[in-house]
């Protein structure tokens, strides 16, 4: 077990400044994300993270400014919501009503060397709640990318995550405080490859950590306090111009700071699959195999399944997409709440452009939560539908419908959820 403590993000500024500082660099993409459940902790459902998140990925636009001899592109932007949420707690009765005032200020750097590309992104969600200031919130991510290119055969992606967020009370299984539980969250990343570019063969190397912290509340967040270190390789067999095999595997420890925590375990995935691109219209990844999660304490029971990750898309136009997600992957739980959770995820989503003003997205997905170790089973469906008009080329706003339902085999944890939100976004 490790010890807990304060999480400084001084070696996520150090490595993000050393990638900056660095003469090479690698331009082409990595394949899309591998799965692991532990890689990508369970955090439920919270629209202010998911703009701290994203806020620092500004539209294209920006300005470039000449800074130590270097070309750099600024893109600066802002997002205002205005929100009514009509079940703040997810609670199964007389849920709680509020309207949420949300500003996201984001930032992104981009510089070039060459063939060098570096990225610097900054966000902060600040949520402001009318009725329950308790609940007021600031989001902050800081995310770097370097891309470096050591040879003719070897490429390196280096990336730093910096997550200072809160879990929305009523989120997650701990009993509700007075005040959400606040957490650190760091994240570094690298992926090596090994091909020549063009060349049928592959092999991508993976290294990463993932530590969370828990800052308050501690009586019932401290169990939660954890890192997980991964490891994986993925070797990638081009078949056809547009197709690529892919072989992966993945070992994930995940470590609890509380001595008492027998949560900790192994996972291990072993996947099969591939990339395509079936005509201009239809692309997608697939990747199956068994996946097996072994707790460090006997008393827990093993388990094996199998796991996948697929994506999709369809575009009958070059304005229209419609988007397919799958996923089944084990999950960390919270508030003791069983051993882990065996989630299951479906989604779709169709954006389509009607011109070069108005655009409008359908989204849909059905969340299948099995709790194992206990007999408690979710069932969670989300729709929603958003629609964007740009007045200028860097003004647009719009609106947003949420609602979600959730039936559970206990009842305690069913509810209903509508989030209405009114948004304006602007950009450098």
């Amino acid at each position: 077990m490790r010890k807990p403590g304060y999480l400084n993000p001084a070696p996520i500024i150090a490595l993000v400044a050393l990638a900056m500082l660095s003469l090479a660099a690698w331009p082409q993409q990595f394949a899309p994300e591998t799965l692991n459940g532990a890689a990508a902790p369970s955090i439920p459902y919270s629209p202010s993270a998911a703009a701290a998140a994203q806020g620092g990925m500004a539209e294209p636009g920006g300005i470039t400014l000449k800074l130590m001899g270097m070309l750099v592109s600024v893109e600066l932007s802002v997002n205002v919501d205005v929100r009514h949420d009509d079940n703040i707690y997810l609670e199964s009765s007389n849920p709680s009503a509020d309207r949420i005032l949300v500003l996201t200020p984001a930032l992104r750097l981009e510089t070039r060397q060459g063939t060098n590309t570096f990225s610097l992104s900054m966000s902060s969600a600040m949520g402001r709640y009318q009725k329950s200031t308790a609940d007021n919130y600031s989001n902050t991510n800081v995310n770097g990318v370097a891309d470096f290119d050591l040879g003719t055969r070897l490429r390196t992606r280096l990336e730093a995550d910096y997550l200072d967020g809160v879990d929305p009370r009523g989120s997650t299984n701990n009993p509700i405080s007075a005040t959400p539980d606040h957490y650190r969250q760091t994240r570094g990343r690298g992926i090596f490859s090994y091909g020549a570019q063009g060349a049928r063969g592959r092999v991508d190397f993976e290294l990463g950590r993932l530590q969370r912290d828990y800052l308050n509340n501690r009586e019932t967040t401290a169990a939660s306090d954890r890192v997980i270190d991964d490891l994986g390789a993925t070797f990638n067999w081009r078949i056809g111009p547009k197709t690529t095999l892919l072989f992966q595997g993945k070992h994930s420890n995940i470590d609890y700071a509380d001595p008492t925590s027998t949560l900790g375990s192994v996972e291990s995935a072993l996947l099969l699959g591939g990339t395509w691109e079936a005509s201009a219209k239809t692309s997608g990844t697939f990747r199956l195999g068994p996946v097996r999660k072994t707790f460090d304490d006997s008393a827990r029971d093993s388990y094996t399944s199998v796991g996948w990750l697929g994506a999709v898309r369809w575009s009958p136009r070059t304005y229209s997409h419609v988007d397919l997600d799958f996923t089944r992957a084990p999950s960390e739980t919270t508030g003791g709440v069983g051993d882990f959770i065996d989630r299951t995820s479906t989604g779709a989503r169709w954006s389509h452009e009607w011109n070069s003003r108005l655009a409008t997205e359908a989204r849909a997905s059905y969340l299948n939560e099995a709790y194992q170790g206990v007999q408690r089973t979710d069932k969670i469906q989300n729709y929603g539908f958003r629609a964007d008009y740009k007045m200028r080329r860097w003004l647009s706003l719009g609106g947003d419908y949420a609602y979600s339902v959730r039936r559970s085999n206990d009842g305690d944890f069913d509810y209903r959820r509508n989030v209405f939100m009114l948004f304006l976004h602007a950009t450098l």
